[in-house]
């Protein structure tokens, strides 16, 4: 198995993202890696890891179609064109997140009978293990149909990648009861209902997600993408809020020591790395994002997705439940 790394993606790059394939490589990590990106600059930190050159990168400001469309010899366009030409399993990168989408979308194509990709944003939960918010961003204005897709996508994805047999789906509604919602909302929880190979849950609310009420959450991208970013604002505030105003100063320091067994506890479960990493569901080949500010640690957790991934053969179980009545 071969993993095209993107070393050119990311807040942190080149450095964190070579160390954290160096990482997966003295973790005994069983893909070869290859290194997408300037050769020049990458040499001296590879390691002896192989590299691809590729001279250009996908800038966070830039628009993601038309930079791959200009420019060909970006990092994530040549580590994504190496999947396509059978060279490398799976691509791997911490950098724009719209050009990795545009370019899964634009060199791999969709897996046959699906009509929208979708994000998964992997996001912990109090139950200890993480749940799956889909889409958290890819399609913005999905309809019924292509819920019920995103659901068996994702319901796939915890099964292979994630170990969890029958994966509950919840569909994010602004109340439990069936009739809640709006036309799509209405539409889609019939079709995820009648659905024989999705163990639907029902209507989950915004609350239900951080409890683990259901392992898969479904509902549009630009709904996903502003419930993923809300929780992620909300736990910084929340922690800064505890350092500062609730362990700050001499006695709340001695107040932390006390407390450290739970701040621990508590730390664990909300540490998202572990988790933060996933394909881009319905392209036509594994392709995994990680967070921007990806430090080698949860890049190198990006790569065991991206193994497991291939390993658990996610594509070909995801087109197999495409035909599902």
């Amino acid at each position: 198995m071969r993993i095209a790394v993107d070393a050119m993606g990311g807040d942190n790059a080149p450095d964190e993202i070579v160390r954290g394939a160096l990482l997966y490589r003295a973790s005994g990590g069983q893909a070869e890696i290859l290194l997408v990106g300037n050769e020049e600059a990458l040499r001296p930190r590879a390691g002896g890891i192989p590299i691809v050159d590729a001279r250009e990168v996908v800038g966070m400001g830039e628009h993601p179609s038309t930079a791959l469309r200009r420019r060909s010899d970006t990092s994530i366009a040549v580590a994504t064109q190496l999947v396509k030409d059978g060279k490398a399993d799976a691509v791997v990168s911490a950098g724009n997140t719209g050009a990795t989408m545009a370019a899964g979308l634009l060199i791999l194509g969709r897996v046959r009978g699906i009509d929208r990709p979708a994000l998964c944003g992997m996001l912990p939960t109090t139950r200890s293990r993480a749940a799956c918010l889909l889409d958290a961003g890819a399609t913005m204005d999905a309809t019924a149909q292509n819920l019920l897709q995103f659901a068996r996508m994702a319901s796939r994805f915890m099964e292979r990648v994630h170990g969890r047999e029958r994966p509950t789906v919840g569909l994010l509604n602004v109340g439990e009861e069936p009739e809640k919602g709006g036309r799509m909302q209405l539409e889609a929880h019939g079709l995820l209902r009648e659905a024989a190979d999705i163990e639907f849950f029902g209507n989950v609310e915004g609350r239900d997600i951080l409890r683990g009420t259901t392992d898969v959450v479904v509902t549009d991208g630009f709904t996903g993408n502003t419930v993923a970013k809300a929780m992620e604002g909300v736990l910084d505030v929340m922690t800064d809020g505890i350092r500062r105003d609730i362990f700050g100063g001499p006695l709340g320091k001695a107040a932390a020591l006390l407390a450290l067994p739970g701040i621990r506890r508590f730390r664990r479960a909300m540490d998202y790395e572990p988790y933060v990493s996933a394909p881009l569901l319905g392209v036509n080949g594994v392709s995994v994002v990680t967070h921007g500010r990806a430090k080698a640690r949860m890049l190198k957790l990006a790569i065991d997705v991206a193994e497991r991934s291939v390993a658990s053969g996610l594509i070909e179980a995801i087109g197999a439940g495409v035909s599902a009545p």
